[in-house]
């Protein structure tokens, strides 16, 4: 069954909504470099995480130089590590190995320019640069949209033709995000196939606000489609 992460949450009344609901996985927003709605501190990251009951994993979502980034796994504790800037594969091996004693697993996002096609990453083919990182101790891929006016949290699908060749391209599971909603996430399921999906804008009334209503929808409209493909 594809599994669900909600990310952007900023509060515990978030937190025991996703739980209730259904959701796999919880992501926080950890003093990313470039200004996003769902910003929290590494001290309020680190609240938030203790709050997630068992069985449900936590993720903090950073970005910047690579010892600002220990320092924020360092402080967090998640369960996992999602490193959502221009890392390089260099930079990337170093993390993985410092966390290697932690416990603390490191997943990447790949972010893909919806006008131009191209990774964000050494390689700019996003399925050669999808296999190298494959390649690495990394425990998962994320493969998100991004615009000229932000990061991540576009509300812009990909294309999921290209994303089911990069799934059945690499050895580590697969996270699809960009753009999913209510509405398209079970042809998105049914196209890539992917080990989980990962939304943040799309289950929001306003960017950094969570609308619960369409959380219970979106994880419903997942579980569903899991069992019938």
């Amino acid at each position: 069954m594809t599994r669900v992460k909600i990310c952007g949450l900023m509060s515990a009344e978030d937190i025991r909504f996703c739980v209730t609901a259904g959701a796999d996985a919880v992501g926080f927003v950890t003093e990313y470099p470039v200004p996003v709605p769902w910003n929290i501190n590494r001290d309020k990251a680190r609240e938030l995480v203790a709050l997630v009951p068992p069985f449900v994993t936590t993720t903090a979502v950073v970005g910047g130089p690579v010892e600002f980034i220990l320092q924020i796994a360092y402080a967090v504790r998640p369960n996992f590590l999602q490193l959502h800037g221009d890392e390089t594969k260099e930079e990337i091996e170093h993390i993985t190995s410092a966390l290697a004693e932690t416990g603390i697993k490191v997943i990447k996002a790949l972010r893909i320019d919806i006008d131009t096609g191209k990774a964000r990453f050494c390689i700019e083919d996003p399925l050669e640069a999808a296999k190298v990182l494959s390649g690495t101790d990394l425990s998962g891929l994320v493969v998100d949209s991004k615009t000229a006016n932000r990061p991540a949290g576009t509300g812009v699908p990909l294309d999921w033709n290209i994303i089911k060749r990069i799934s059945s391209s690499i050895s580590i599971p697969l996270i699809l995000a960009g753009g999913l909603t209510i509405r398209n996430v079970s042809r998105a399921i049914e196209r890539v196939r992917p080990y989980g999906v990962d939304v943040i804008s799309g289950v929001e009334k306003t960017p950094g606000v969570k609308d619960h209503e369409r959380i219970r929808q979106f994880v419903r409209a997942v579980k569903q489609i899991g069992w019938n493909i």
